[in-house]
C-alpha cells in the first residue's frame, strides 16, 4: 500500500519504509474503547521486541491528529510507541477496513501474513510466539 502516514517527527512515512522488518500495524483511535484497552499491550510489545527486525506501528485515525493523540499517549504512559497519524483514514480505507481496532502482521517482504479484528494481548506469550515465528523466517529470496 503506497498511502502515506504522518508522524510528529517527519512529514510522512510509507509502509514500504519498513520493508525487511516484521511489522505489526495497528489502526486505532482515542475514542475507541477496545483500542484504549489494547494500547498498553502494544507499548509493552514494542519495549520487549521492538528494534532492528521488528516494529509496532500504531496508526491513529483520530481526525484531530496529534491534538488528540499526544495527550492520550502521555496520559496512558505509552512511551515506546511512535504516534503515527491517518486523520483522513485514507490508509485505513485502503486496507478495506471499517471497524477498530484492527491489526495486521506484515512480513519482511512487505506482505500481510495475518490480520486480527478486535483487541488482543499482543505482549502475551502466544502473541510473542507468533511474532518470533515470522522473525525467524528468512527473507524471501534470501
Amino acid at each position: 500500500v503506497k498511502r502515506r502516514i504522518s508522524d510528529p517527527y517527519e512529514t510522512a512515512r510509507m509502509l514500504a519504509d519498513w520493508k525487511g522488518k516484521v511489522v505489526l500495524v495497528n489502526f486505532w483511535a482515542t475514542w475507541c474503547g477496545p483500542c484504549v484497552a489494547e494500547m498498553p499491550a502494544l507499548d509493552r510489545l514494542q519495549k520487549d521486541l521492538g528494534g532492528g527486525d521488528f516494529e509496532v506501528v500504531t496508526v491513529s485515525v483520530d481526525r484531530e491528529g496529534m491534538k488528540s493523540v499526544a495527550p492520550f499517549m502521555a496520559r496512558h504512559q505509552l512511551t515506546a510507541l511512535a504516534p503515527y497519524l491517518d486523520p483522513d483514514a485514507a490508509l485505513f480505507r485502503a486496507f478495506g477496513q471499517k471497524a477498530l481496532p484492527v491489526t495486521y502482521l506484515i512480513g519482511r517482504d512487505g506482505r500481510a501474513v495475518g490480520r486480527m479484528e478486535g483487541a488482543a494481548e499482543w505482549d502475551s506469550a502466544d502473541g510473542k510466539r507468533l511474532i518470533r515465528h515470522y522473525l525467524d523466517q528468512p527473507p524471501k529470496g534470501g
